[in-house]
């Protein structure tokens, strides 16, 4: 009476992809019992979160499958301050878990169930506020983000370098692992700026993107016991636009939050919805029954009123393109409009990725609707 763990996620995984585990029993009697299921707990550290259940798995002789990450992606979200100066934890971007397994059956169809759980363990589980593209997914080795083990971890971007605006915000998050510090070098002066982070217990760490005067391009890494992460590059432009600049920022795949600037012409447009009733507009003074020009026949009693923008970007370049797409399916955008932050949803039902051999130069243009509805008093 034994269970077997055949398979399981990475230690370290994509809370909004698969967390599959495959489980088999060794012993004919137990799973060829009747009313036999397999027991899943899923804890966080000695809390129960849930317990589920499962038959063998159709044409299996002995398998139990469950797959969990409907469940984990719950207990992830995002970590982001607009204001952040310094190198900050993020604590909601992960979630610690381990799962214990188990079974149930009866002697005869309609005996009491016997049970037993907590058979075998399986700790040391990691998952992260990340959604990778399937076929991504397919492919995903969790050393190529660990500090403790990569000598060229990834920062938690698509973007393998970018570039922004003087005064644009932006942020660089990574999987601590051992790194102890981070290394910020500005170019022409090739100036280092060294920030300890070994006090930060967070596994997922974000950096804030504060260019100085007369820097043309950054360099990044983050240092750890024999391990480092790539070296990630900034590039700071300075250009001036006739028009006013809107900054979005969108959580991406990863779990980190971006900005990209907007600094063509933007529209404002007002989708307003009204519901009427109509009413009699006849007065009775004494034996006159007659209605004046001012009175009311049909009336407003409830409007209101959608905010949509339209933004427009400067040339982009083929990787900002595909980039990209990860903003116009974002669930978490926000714009700055006029030093407010306010929180918009992307209204494009289609995107094109752009290629410069079919397009030459191209820009991107989305609509954005503000969260909150506009009303007025209703009328009585």
């Amino acid at each position: 009476m034994s269970i077997t763990v055949n398979q399981k996620p990475d230690n370290n995984s994509p809370a909004y992809n698969d967390l599959n585990f495959v489980i088999s029993e060794s012993s004919g009697a137990i799973y060829g019992s009747p009313n036999f299921k397999y027991i899943c707990d899923v804890y966080n550290n000695t809390t129960l979160l849930a317990r589920l259940k499962a038959p063998i798995y159709p044409n299996s002789t002995n398998k139990g499958v469950f797959n969990i990450s409907r469940l984990i992606e719950n207990f992830v979200t995002y970590d982001w301050n607009i204001n952040d100066v310094s190198v900050s934890g993020c604590p909601n971007s992960n979630f610690y878990y381990n799962v214990k397994f188990g079974y149930e059956y009866s002697t005869g169809s309609t005996s009491p169930m016997i049970t037993s759980s907590g058979l075998t363990n399986v700790t040391g589980l990691t998952a992260y506020n990340m959604a990778l593209h399937p076929i991504d997914f397919a492919t995903f080795v969790e050393n190529n983000y660990n500090i403790n083990t990569s000598t060229n971890a990834k920062f938690l971007t698509t973007m393998r370098n970018k570039t922004i605006h003087r005064t644009q915000k932006d942020w660089l998050y990574f999987w601590k692992g051992n790194a102890s510090a981070v290394q910020i070098k500005t170019y022409p002066a090739a100036t280092t700026q060294t920030i300890i982070v070994s006090g930060i217990l967070d596994q997922v760490l974000r950096i804030p993107i504060i260019p100085s005067s007369g820097a043309t391009y950054l360099e990044v890494k983050a240092t750890g016991s024999g391990s480092t992460s790539e070296v990630y590059t900034i590039y700071i432009k300075d250009e001036c636009s006739k028009y006013d600049t809107n900054d979005i920022y969108f959580l991406n795949r990863y779990g980190a939050v971006e900005s990209f600037r907007f600094d063509r012409v933007r529209r404002d447009k007002f989708n307003v919805a009204r519901k009427q009733y109509k009413q009699t507009p006849y007065t009775l003074s004494g034996s006159s029954y007659t209605y004046g020009t001012d009175a009311k026949s049909k009336s407003n009693y409830d409007t209101e009123a959608n905010q949509i923008i339209t933004l427009n970007s400067n040339w982009i370049s083929e990787e900002e393109s595909a980039w990209l797409k990860e903003l116009i399916m974002s669930p978490y955008v926000w714009l700055l409009d006029g030093g407010v932050l306010k929180s918009v949803n992307v209204l494009n039902s289609d995107y094109e990725s752009k290629k410069t051999i079919n397009d030459k130069v191209f820009n991107l243009t989305i609509d954005v609707e503000l969260s909150f509805t506009d009303k007025v008093q209703r009328l009585w």
